[in-house]
C-alpha cells in the first residue's frame, strides 16, 4: 500500500471514529464467525417445532454432491422432497444448529411478511402510495407520493441509492454498517420515474419494513415471530441484525442468520402455496402471482423479491431460432450482431446470433455470496445452500448449479 493510500485511510478513520465507515472497512472480507459482532434481536425458537423427516436411504447421488461440492466453499447443503431430507451436509465446522447468515434471502421473508399484512388487511393494497404509511418522505422528495409498496417489491420504485458492496461509501453499506438507519431512509430522493425497468435496491426492501411496521404497529422482528417463526416451527432460535440497541431498527434487506433446515421451511411454505398443514398462512394467489413462471417472465425474472433463472440459445439461423420460440414456453427472442467492427473493417457483413432467452419453473430467494432457497414446484422440491463465494470448475455459479441439479438428478 502506498503512503498517500495509507495516509487518506488514517484520515478518514480519524473523521468517521465510530460510525458506519469504520465497520464497513472493517468487516469488507466478511466472515462466518462475524456475525456475532454485530447487534441483534433474537428471534425465538417456535413451541411446536416442525421437523422434515430423515430419510434412512442413501440418496444415490450422494458421491455426485460430495464431489461437486468438496471445494465450492459452502458451508451448508440440504436437499428436501416431499418433507424427506434426501441429502445433507456441512462444512468449515458448521453443523445442523449453526446460524448461518443468507444476506438478501432476507428480502423474501420480509416479502411474505408484507403478503400476510394484506391477507390480514393490516395493507390495504399493494398499489397504496408508500408515503400513506411514510408520510415523512414527502419532505425529502414528493415524487414519492407516486411510489407504490409493488414499485417497492418489484424494484421499480426510482429511488436514488447506491448498490456497491465492495465501496465502504456506498448508501447499501451505510444501511448495513450504520446505527441510525431511519436518518437514512427520511432523505431518499426519487431519481427514475416508479414503474420503469428492473433496478435493484435493497434501500427498496428497507422501506418496506418501515411500512409493514407503520402497518401493523408492531416492530418486523415481532410480527415475523407470530407470523413466520412459531408457526412455521422453527426449531432453532436465530437472530436478526439491528442497527443499534436503542433504535433497534433491523437491516431489513440482508440480515437473518438462521440455521440451514430453518431458512428451507421458508421454501416449504411457497411449494404448498401458502399452507402449512392445512392452516392458509400466506394468501395463495399472492403465492400465484409471485412465483408462476409467466409472471416472472412478464417481469424479467423477478417477482416480489423473488428471482427465476434466465436461460438462453444461440443459433445462427433465424429459422432454427424461430422453430426453438414455438416449441419452447416462457421464450423471448433477441438478436445479437457481434463483430461488428471488425468485420466492416475486412468488407465482410457482420455475422448475427439469434439468441432466444426463456425461463423454466422454478424459483428461488437469492443472498450475497451464494446463499439460495430453491423450490422446483413439480418435484416437491427444495434446495438450500449457503456458503461463501461459489467456486466450481464447471458451474460458474451457484443457482445454475441448483437449477441443473433439480431438474436432471432429483
Amino acid at each position: 500500500m502506498s503512503r498517500s493510500k495509507l495516509l487518506f485511510i488514517i484520515f478518514l478513520f480519524s473523521l468517521f471514529p465510530s460510525c458506519y465507515l469504520t465497520r464497513a472497512l472493517k468487516y469488507k472480507n466478511f466472515d462466518l464467525k462475524d456475525i456475532n459482532k454485530f447487534y441483534t434481536d433474537t428471534l425465538k425458537a417456535s413451541t411446536k417445532p416442525f421437523h422434515f423427516i430423515q430419510s434412512d436411504k442413501i440418496s444415490p447421488y450422494k458421491t455426485f454432491l460430495d464431489t461437486n461440492l468438496a471445494k465450492s466453499q459452502s458451508f451448508s447443503f440440504l436437499v428436501i422432497r416431499n418433507d424427506s431430507i434426501l441429502y445433507e451436509n456441512y462444512w468449515e465446522q458448521v453443523n445442523t444448529t449453526s446460524l448461518l447468515p443468507t444476506f438478501s434471502v432476507s428480502k423474501s421473508f420480509v416479502s411474505t411478511l408484507i403478503a400476510i399484512a394484506v391477507g390480514e388487511g393490516k395493507i390495504k393494497s399493494l398499489n397504496d402510495p408508500v408515503t400513506n404509511y411514510i408520510p415523512e418522505l414527502l419532505k425529502s422528495d414528493k415524487r414519492f407520493s407516486f411510489v407504490t409498496i409493488q414499485h417497492l417489491l418489484d424494484m421499480r420504485s426510482g429511488i436514488k441509492s447506491s448498490e456497491d458492496y465492495y465501496n465502504p461509501s456506498s448508501d447499501v453499506l451505510k444501511m448495513g454498517f450504520g446505527n441510525n438507519i431511519w436518518n437514512q431512509i427520511k432523505k431518499l430522493k426519487i431519481e427514475a420515474a416508479p414503474g420503469g425497468e428492473l433496478d435493484y435496491k435493497s434501500v427498496n426492501t428497507q422501506v418496506l419494513a418501515i411500512v409493514l411496521e407503520r402497518a401493523t404497529g408492531v416492530k418486523i422482528q415481532q410480527y415475523i415471530q407470530d407470523k413466520l417463526w412459531q408457526p412455521l416451527g422453527m426449531e432453532s432460535d436465530a437472530t436478526w441484525n439491528i442497527d443499534s440497541k436503542k433504535r433497534r431498527m433491523v437491516r431489513a434487506f440482508c440480515c437473518i442468520n438462521a440455521t440451514t433446515r430453518d431458512y428451507a421451511k421458508l421454501g416449504r411454505l411457497y411449494l404448498n402455496e401458502g399452507v402449512w398443514n392445512g392452516e392458509q398462512i400466506l394468501p395463495k394467489d399472492w403465492v400465484t402471482n409471485t412465483t408462476h413462471i409467466d409472471t416472472m417472465v412478464n417481469n424479467q425474472g423477478y417477482k416480489n423479491q423473488w428471482w427465476s433463472n434466465e436461460y438462453s440459445y444461440s443459433f445462427k439461423d433465424s429459422l432454427e431460432a424461430l422453430t426453438f420460440l414455438r416449441k419452447t414456453p416462457n421464450c423471448e427472442p433477441a438478436v445479437y450482431v457481434y463483430n461488428q467492427k471488425e468485420n466492416k473493417e475486412k468488407g465482410i457483413p457482420a455475422k448475427k446470433r439469434y439468441i432466444v432467452y426463456y425461463l423454466k419453473p422454478m424459483y428461488h430467494a437469492e443472498g450475497l455470496l451464494g446463499q439460495y432457497i430453491y423450490v422446483f414446484p413439480a418435484k416437491n422440491l427444495i434446495i438450500i445452500r449457503t456458503g461463501h463465494y461459489w467456486a466450481h470448475s464447471k458451474y460458474q455459479a451457484a443457482d445454475h448449479f441448483l437449477y441443473e441439479l433439480g431438474e436432471k438428478y432429483f
